[in-house]
Formats: structure tokens, C-alpha cells, sequence
């Protein structure tokens, strides 16, 4: 009986002591993945950081091609008035008739030309639109996932979540 007693005894410390390597390796490796999902952290908000300041920059392009194009359009419609008017005096000035058509064409190759420029600028806003658009989706991709949650177990049993990161 008391060989039975010792050999349970020994077979009990042997238990604990495996119970406690197993507890140590545990803890050990779950430090690991929180210093890992640590450093992704930080490296998505670095991401993140940097891709707010390119859509902030997107955004200053947007704003001063809107600009830009706003003072084309203007000079456009000044450009075509100044057409109109010409085509009156054409009209009313028949005796000046050759001099006013030459100056009329060359009016019109100068709207046309500025039309071109807006049309060409339009062209640029609307990349630059897509541009912007696409860092937006990506923002909403990096923002996503932040979102994910894994559980992890602790020593009291019960379940902690921590967020993490996907690459």
C-alpha cells in the first residue's frame, strides 16, 4: 500500500511539474503574439498615418485643379461672349466685313484652343477624382481591419478579445 501511496506521490509531482512547463511555454508564446500583433499595430497605424497625409495632399490637387478649372470655364464664357459680340458688329458693319472675319477666326481658335484646356483638365480632375476615390477604399480596407477580433484564452478561464490586424 505505501508503495502504491509513493508511487502516486511521485507520479502527482511529476503531473505538477509538467503542469507548470506547459504554463510557462504557454505564457511565453502568448507574450510572443501579443509583441507580434503589437508590431503590426503599430505598423498599420504608420500606414495609416501615411495614407491620410497622401489623400490630405489628393486633396489640396483636387481643390486647386477645381480652381483652376473654375478661372477656364470663366475665361471660356468671356471668350465666347467676346465671339458674339463680334458676330453683331460683323452684321451691323458690313463695310468692315473682311476685317471682322479674320478677327472672328481667330477668336474661335482661341475658345477652341481653351476648350481643349478645359476638356484636358476636366480629363485631370476626373483622375484625380479616381485617385482619391481609390485611397478611400483603401482607407475603409485599413479601417476594416482594425475590426477583426480573435479570442484568446486566459489563466482565470474566461475569454479576452484582442483586436487583430490582417495583412
Amino acid at each position: 500500500m505505501d508503495s502504491i501511496k509513493n508511487a502516486l506521490e511521485v507520479e502527482v509531482r511529476n503531473l505538477q511539474n509538467r503542469i507548470e512547463e506547459v504554463e510557462s511555454n504557454a505564457l511565453a508564446g502568448s507574450k510572443r503574439m501579443i509583441a507580434k500583433l503589437e508590431t503590426k499595430i503599430r505598423d498599420i497605424e504608420i500606414d495609416y498615418e501615411e495614407e491620410k497625409r497622401r489623400h490630405a495632399e489628393t486633396q489640396k490637387v483636387i481643390r486647386k485643379k477645381e480652381h483652376r478649372l473654375k478661372e477656364l470655364l470663366l475665361q471660356t464664357e468671356e471668350d465666347h461672349d467676346t465671339i458674339l459680340s463680334l458676330k453683331d458688329c460683323v452684321e451691323s458693319l458690313s463695310e468692315k466685313c473682311k476685317t471682322y472675319k479674320r478677327q472672328l477666326s481667330e477668336q474661335e481658335g482661341v475658345a477652341q484652343q481653351n476648350q481643349a484646356r478645359v476638356r484636358r483638365f476636366q480629363r485631370e480632375l476626373e483622375s484625380a477624382e479616381d485617385r482619391a476615390d481609390q485611397a478611400e477604399g483603401n482607407l475603409s480596407l485599413i479601417r476594416i481591419k482594425h475590426k477583426t477580433w480573435v479570442p484568446t484564452n486566459q489563466d482565470s478561464g474566461s475569454i479576452l478579445q484582442v483586436p487583430m490586424a490582417e495583412k
